[in-house]
């Protein structure tokens, strides 16, 4: 199994995509990666001449679709070039010190800045993690998982494979990982007078710090194969 696809690597991605969601939307009034709430938002606030709101959602949809194409082409070209490069931990990193960036008041001042750059990495991140043990699912937000946890649930009452169970409690535990992140943030935001971001950040630097010791233990080194 390929390091970036173990359980607690995609859970941990899930769960700190429900906090990044929900702090967004409670400190920016925009879906950073949900672009389905962000399009319906941005028509509705084009419609009642609402400009710099509805732009700031516009721009978040363009970025994320240039983060997906920008994800593809960077795994396509590690594949080819440099297979044996974890580039997948280095972008772990690379969120950890953009989150604590987003914490300087410089940043502050430019809300729309901050969401479009946050549905950019967001856009690469699920692009380069989406499977879990082989099985595809979503790190930024659950429709798709909630269809693929009831049509599982569905098939194992039908047939009662293992194989069907298995997808049930593969999304089931996805869907219940993003919640979790959602309510961090709540308790946050509620109790901790700290910016959301170094939460975020030392979110990312600990799953970064675990991927890196597990491949150091596994491969004895980070440029060995995956």
């Amino acid at each position: 199994m390929p390091s970036h696809e173990h359980p607690s690597v995609g859970l941990s991605l899930t769960f700190i995509s429900g906090m990044i969601n929900t702090a967004t939307y409670i400190n920016y009034q925009a879906f950073a990666t949900a672009q389905t709430g962000n399009l319906i938002l941005a028509l509705s606030q084009l419609y009642h001449q609402q400009w710099d709101s509805a732009g700031k959602k516009i721009l978040s949809l363009l970025f994320f679709f240039l983060g997906i194409l920008l994800a593809m082409w960077i795994r396509d070209y590690f594949l080819k070039k440099n297979p044996s490069l974890h580039w997948r931990l280095y972008l772990l990193y690379g969120q950890v010190f953009l989150f604590l960036a987003f914490c300087l008041p410089a940043l502050q001042r430019h809300p729309a800045l901050i969401v479009i750059l946050i549905s950019f990495v967001s856009a690469i991140q699920w692009e380069s993690f989406d499977k879990i043990n082989g099985l595809p699912y979503t790190n930024l937000f659950t429709t798709g998982n909630l269809k693929g946890m009831a049509s599982s649930l569905y098939d194992f009452r039908k047939t009662k494979e293992t194989a069907a169970k298995i997808r049930f409690l593969h999304f089931s535990r996805v869907i219940i990982a993003f919640i979790l992140g959602c309510l961090m943030t709540l308790f946050w935001l509620s109790f901790v007078h700290v910016n959301i971001f170094v939460a975020i950040a030392g979110a990312f630097f600990l799953l970064a710090l675990f991927r890196s010791y597990w491949i150091l233990r596994k491969n004895g080194s980070p440029e060995k194969k995956q």
